[in-house]
């Protein structure tokens, strides 16, 4: 009698867990903005592309790893198989760009929250050194699952701070008129399609989780339902936001709430 596969697991529900964690961050602080920026009609195209793009890439990456040998492990590792030795360093300066560039909108975003929540007692220069102080034990963690902890309280975090925001701005606005619409500038779309970018940035861990999984067939199913799933989250939220504030969010908008 055959065997009936089940059709999710708790190791699939890990390995979902552990891409929206990492997916779901600080990017979407940004997605209201986007709405205010470019306008519901350009950032609803922009987001549905970017959508398209990065879940059908997610899953692309899970099929080539399927063909991959036992020693393709890593992002790098697949892009050396691939193309060989100007894959691997493409593949590298890429994860070393997002590596780079996230922290530093992170440490920004962060300094100038804690300026505003403490009034004269440093300037934000002082506030991004310590927040780099403080996450450095964090950086320093060698491996995915031993930082598993770290990514959940992000994650958490940040949906926390979603719930909120969304909250304050709803109860702060209700009663007023309609909002204004924005004035559209090439500028704006294009720091729109930069926000996305941000938001979007699973590739990299997704050859790491596959080689862990026991069943790696299931994880283009996986990883499809998983950044759909997290597309609509963004669009909920900034759409919410958007229907409440209209232009004039900032451009994270828990600045704004």
């Amino acid at each position: 009698m055959a065997c009936i596969k089940k059709f999710l697991t708790a190791e699939d529900l890990k390995m979902a867990l552990n891409i929206f964690c990492c997916v779901y961050g600080i990017g979407t602080l940004g997605m209201p903005g986007n709405f205010s920026r470019a306008g519901p009609v350009l950032a609803v195209i922009g987001m549905a592309f970017m959508a398209f793009a990065n879940v059908c890439a997610s899953v692309a990456i899970c099929r080539v790893m399927l063909l991959a040998p036992k020693s393709v492990r890593t992002y790098s590792d697949l892009g050396e198989w691939c193309m060989g030795k100007w894959g691997r360093w493409l593949s590298v300066v890429s994860q070393m760009a997002s590596c780079l560039l996230v922290p530093c909108v992170l440490l920004v975003l962060g300094g100038t929250l804690l300026d505003g929540l403490f009034p004269d007692a440093f300037s934000t220069s002082y506030w991004i050194c310590f927040m780099a102080l403080m996450c450095l034990p964090v950086c320093l963690i060698p491996t995915l699952k031993e930082g598993a902890g770290a990514a959940f309280a992000g994650c958490a975090g940040t949906l926390i701070a979603d719930v909120i925001g969304v909250a304050v701005v709803m109860y702060g606005m209700r009663g007023h008129p309609t909002p204004p619409s924005p004035d559209i500038k090439f500028s704006q779309v294009a720091g729109m399609f930069g926000n996305l970018s941000l938001a979007y940035n699973a590739g990299i861990v997704i050859p790491a989780l596959q080689r862990q999984h026991s069943e790696p067939t299931r994880m283009p199913r996986v990883v499809f339902a998983t950044m759909a799933f997290i597309s609509v989250l963004f669009l909920i939220l900034a759409s919410t936001a958007y229907s409440s504030v209209g232009c004039q969010i900032t451009g994270y908008w828990n600045l704004s709430s």
